[in-house]
């Protein structure tokens, strides 16, 4: 049960984003309750032993790390271990009469000779090469931002400083990108990826949420890298919730909020069951 009646900062939920939340406020000298409806921390960010008798602990729902600055890593000084992938994407595919596929990683070398088995030529890795060089540019100048006031759109293409980049990915559906810079189907699908997963967008899509997604999923720790954590996400939130607790703050779990009242300035009644 929480330990006193009023706080100066009352958490409505125990995923990553609000024990971040936690632990900083914590950190600040505030007094910090954080009410969790389920019977343990992390949300979508939790692991599970799903074999009977091994030891194995395999992220449940959300599964792999990217947009996690190093300076949260750092300042609240969370202990847990990433690992690189070897292997982005495998894409099976059937050509002329014979099974192939579009394989992603183990190094340029691997990657340059999947390409060319593929198209039967190497123009479509030389995009490849320089459209992702295109976007490593821009998570360079757009990641260290995640920490930092938000930029206006102004600043943030000054800081860019690449006018094309901008244009494909800040101004235009980055369907028209994918398409000028790729002209195999299976190539454009597997860039394409990023962009539409989980839109319900599509790749011309005026509204640009799919390029809002594309960046989301290039733009990690400015090198687009999307790392394993050992032990699944509930290692990490593990970290995050250690990390807030000896800060000062007090997590209720299974308690679940079913109201909250405010003044619409600073102060807020939070009414929960357990």
């Amino acid at each position: 049960m929480p330990a006193r009646e009023r706080y100066d900062a009352v958490i409505v939920g125990g995923g990553h984003n609000g024990l971040v939340a936690a632990a900083y406020l914590a950190r600040a000298g505030r007094t910090v309750l954080v009410l969790e409806r389920l019977g343990s921390t992390g949300g979508a960010a939790v692991s599970t032993r799903p074999f009977a008798g091994v030891d194995a602990r395999l992220s449940r729902y959300s599964y792999l790390v990217s947009l996690l600055p190093q300076k949260i890593v750092q300042e609240l000084g969370l202990n847990f271990t990433l690992r690189k992938r070897t292997v982005s994407s495998y894409t099976p595919a059937h050509r002329e009469g014979r099974p192939t596929g579009l394989f992603v990683g183990g190094g340029p070398d691997r990657t340059r000779e999947s390409f060319e088995r593929l198209t039967g030529g190497t123009a479509e890795y030389t995009a490849w090469e320089a459209f992702y060089g295109m976007t490593g540019h821009v998570a360079e100048r757009v990641f260290p931002t995640l920490t930092e006031p938000l930029p206006t759109r102004d600043e943030l293409r000054r800081r860019i400083d690449d006018d094309a980049a901008w244009r494909m990915l800040f101004e235009e559906p980055v369907g028209a990108a994918i398409e000028a810079h790729f002209s195999d189907d299976l190539v454009r699908g597997v860039v394409l990826t990023d962009a539409l997963i989980g839109t319900f967008a599509e790749a011309h899509d005026p509204s640009l949420k799919q390029n809002r997604c594309f960046l989301y999923h290039v733009i990690g720790n400015g090198t687009g890298d999307w790392d394993v954590p050992v032990g699944g996400m509930g290692a990490f939130t593990e970290a995050l919730t250690a990390a807030a607790l000896s800060a000062g703050a007090e997590i209720a779990t299974s308690h679940e909020v079913t109201r909250v009242e405010s003044d619409g300035r600073q102060h807020a009644d939070v009414t929960y069951r357990t």
